[in-house]
């Protein structure tokens, strides 16, 4: 018999793979996606706003995404109904469009990576919070205490960075971050391009997830080819203030002096006037701050 919890996630994931009850579709590019105003409009303020106003989304139910990323849509839209990404593909209700709308490639990942295992006591999210709670009563809070996001392991400790951690401890303790299958691949590109758009619009247990994501994986392929792109990435579709993914690669760069040897991150930071000038005040001793 399976658990509150479990049937829960199933039935939410036979929602989205049906399609059944959808009343709202999201577009981007070639591909689109029946999901539910009542489960999405409850976790982000930019698609509440938009079926609540009387925007042209609100009259037609199309939220049109083209401008955004596929790739970091279709993980977006994973994530609402899954509590995660990079799962199996999830292209079974996409659908292609007709030929008046417009119809970049989309880049998509596939991977055979498991499902993971959640603790749903600890996820601040009010349709999961409101199923939790009528089955136990375990505060919905996560704990205060903090723990290291970034643990280079067998290195001396770090320095305090001078910058102070925006981030509340990520809910997702319980969640093995990482398989095996993701171990062949950082993905680092991605996880900061998840990162990016959960801040867009306004997922912040996405954001959170995505974060832990990109520095587990950050940990385990430093010598990746991908590094320099992820260092873009995370300095070019983030606002300056916006610390998440910034401290963590600045903590890199200075727990690991030798990147800045290597070729391909040299011209990586020629290329990226903020990490650059952060790298520069980290040289020389100076407090790590924004542009």
């Amino acid at each position: 018999m399976e658990s509150p919890n479990a049937e829960l996630m199933s039935a939410l994931a036979s929602l989205f793979e049906s399609g059944k009850y959808s009343d709202l579709t999201i577009v981007c590019g070639a591909k689109s996606y029946s999901v539910h105003r009542a489960l999405i409009c409850s976790r982000s303020e930019f698609f509440e706003g938009a079926c609540r106003n009387p925007f042209r989304e609100s009259e037609t139910g199309v939220i049109d995404l083209t401008e955004d990323d596929p790739e970091a849509v279709e993980h977006m839209v994973s994530y609402l109904y899954h509590l995660d990404y990079l799962r199996n593909s999830i292209s079974r209700r996409s659908s292609r469009r007709s030929s008046q709308l417009s119809s970049p490639l989309s880049r998509r990942f596939s991977t055979q990576q498991k499902p993971k295992k959640f603790n749903l006591a600890m996820v601040e999210d009010p349709l999961l919070a409101t199923a939790y709670a009528a089955n136990m009563s375990t505060p919905m809070t996560p704990p205060d205490d903090q723990t290291n996001q970034f643990d280079t392991g067998g290195t001396s400790k770090l320095p305090d960075s001078p910058m102070a951690d925006q981030f509340m401890e990520d809910p997702f303790e319980s969640v093995n971050i990482e398989t095996s299958v993701d171990v062949e691949k950082p993905y680092l590109v991605t996880h900061a391009k998840v990162y990016a758009i959960a801040e867009k619009y306004g997922i912040s247990g996405l954001k959170s997830l995505a974060r832990k994501k990109f520095a587990h994986q950050l940990e385990l392929h430093l010598d990746s080819a991908e590094f320099p792109e992820a260092c873009q990435e995370a300095y070019e579709t983030t606002i300056d203030t916006d610390r998440g993914l910034r401290d963590i690669l600045i903590q890199t760069f200075r727990a690991h002096r030798d990147l800045t040897l290597r070729k391909d991150v040299e011209l990586a930071v020629r290329d990226t006037p903020g990490l650059a000038f952060e790298l520069f005040r980290m040289a020389s001793g100076l407090p790590v701050t924004s542009l």
